[in-house]
């Protein structure tokens, strides 16, 4: 069913002739880079780690699942070092076309890495054709999705637009779709409303394996529809002030869970019935200094899930709640000979301060647990290019982290750490940014090393 809606849409977009909706650049020659900040993203990956259960430590376990306990105590370090910067990130949200990614050492053996592609194109007069990929190896997440967008970008002039993306994955259960419909206009702003079904063939695919007497260690029967809701909006009416708010939620949905143990025909016999549900919100707000290449900032996201398990009888068996809530406050500063008589080259300089709080029950782990971990997160970066292509970056990071639980992890986990990173820059904008380099422990006088990676940013 889903095969022949995408494909009547796709021919609905190729029988209304051969013209080309907008793009936001000619192919190949992207505008210039459109420096600032922008919470899309972070959104969008909150999401993601909703979306992609195999992503997750437990696939049938909670939506969430932060698992601090796999995790080293300079763990967030790594991660602002690596990602992309933040005066960078408004760019990559307004483009329909681009990579991203990053290869950074987490120890002797490890090597987290992101990568990040899309691509857009029209499909006649007024359809369009997307494909995006996202993937994320860190601790405690492997995610790897394949997105894809049958997109109406601009019906009739209107900014009206419908987007239709389904979630191609190895495994039939989890294939999710998302359907957006909202309005944009560039010097405005834009308002949506996203319905996100999720793993909607699931009991399909049970069916299929019970009638072929395919064996599974643990079969899952949804009770009701799986489904998550989002209206999201931004506002840019001023030239000097842009926001963004965000709110959401997965709907409560039962599923039954049968364990291979415990069958005992061919009706079976449920073990648990599990309800999950979820709740999400996020805002983002920036005023760019008049007259001045400065641009002050502030956001935030926060995801609350919740479990419940219950026996055959309906009494409770456990309860599962979430949360993680994450803050970050930010100063960017763009310099260049454009908006400073003869400056030698362009600066960027990065200020930011962020917190986070994850908060989950008590529970047991061959690594200890952690029911409450909080961490404050300071970096200034600067990104200076003296000539057009060749430059350095330098970047001083100190993070202070308190977790609470198992003694021994406690212990090993709340640290405060100050790391120095430089970094190699080369730019050949518009298209290709990298830097690479390695990071310096300003704790550990015996060994100053402190891990290494590379980031690139690709625009076409």
């Amino acid at each position: 069913m889903l095969g022949a809606v995408l494909a009547l849409a796709l021919s609905l977009m190729l029988a209304l002739g051969p013209g080309s909706a907008a793009e936001d650049g000619m192919r190949f020659a992207p505008p210039p880079v459109e420096h600032g900040f922008d919470l899309r993203e972070n959104w969008d990956d909150l999401w993601r780690r909703v979306e992609d259960r195999h992503g997750r430590p437990d696939p049938r376990g909670p939506l969430l699942q932060p698992a601090p306990e796999l995790q080293r105590p300079e763990y967030e370090l790594t991660l602002a070092v690596a990602e992309s910067p933040l005066y960078l990130e408004r760019d990559w949200n307004r483009r329909t076309r681009g990579a991203q990614m990053f290869l950074h050492s987490d120890d002797e053996f490890v090597f987290f890495n992101q990568v990040r592609l899309k691509e857009y194109t029209p499909v006649g007069p007024v359809g369009a054709f997307g494909i995006r990929y996202d993937r994320r190896e860190l601790r405690g997440i492997r995610s790897s999705l394949v997105q894809l967008t049958f997109a109406f970008p601009d019906i009739r002039g209107t900014g009206l637009f419908v987007e239709i993306r389904p979630i191609a994955r190895l495994e039939k259960p989890d294939l999710d779709v998302d359907l957006a419909v909202g309005w944009a206009r560039p010097k405005l702003g834009s308002v949506r409303t996203r319905v996100f079904v999720l793993d909607p063939f699931n009991n399909a695919s049970d069916a299929l394996a019970q009638n072929r007497a395919a064996t599974q260690d643990l079969r899952v029967v949804q009770r009701n529809p799986s489904v998550g809701l989002s209206a999201e909006a931004e506002v840019s009416v001023l030239p000097s002030l842009r926001a963004q708010a965000y709110m959401g939620g997965v709907l409560p949905s039962r599923s039954s869970y049968y364990y291979s143990t415990l069958l005992e025909d061919e009706q079976g016999k449920f073990d648990v019935e599990r309800e999950q549900s979820a709740l999400l919100g996020g805002g983002w707000l920036e005023w760019a200094v008049p007259r001045v290449p400065v641009q002050i900032g502030a956001s935030t996201t926060v995801i609350r899930t919740h479990q419940h398990d219950f026996n055959d009888r309906g009494a409770r068996l456990s309860r599962v709640p979430e949360r993680e809530t994450r803050a970050r406050a930010y100063l960017l500063v763009h310099l260049d000979a454009e908006n400073v008589t003869r400056f030698p080259g362009r600066l960027d300089l990065e200020l930011t301060g962020s917190t986070r709080l994850t908060e989950i029950p008590a529970h047991t782990s061959e690594f200890g647990a952690i029911p409450r971990d909080q961490s404050w997160l300071g970096m200034l970066r600067a990104h200076w290019l003296p000539t057009r292509t060749f430059g350095l970056e330098l970047a001083y990071l100190v993070l202070d982290r308190q977790a609470e639980g198992d003694n021994d992890l406690s212990a090993y986990l709340s640290e405060t750490n100050h790391r120095l990173s430089t970094r190699f820059a080369l730019a050949f904008d518009p298209y290709v940014r990298i830097t690479f380099g390695v990071g310096w422990d300003l704790d550990d006088a015996s060994n100053r090393y402190d891990q290494g990676g590379m980031t690139l940013i690709a625009r076409w």
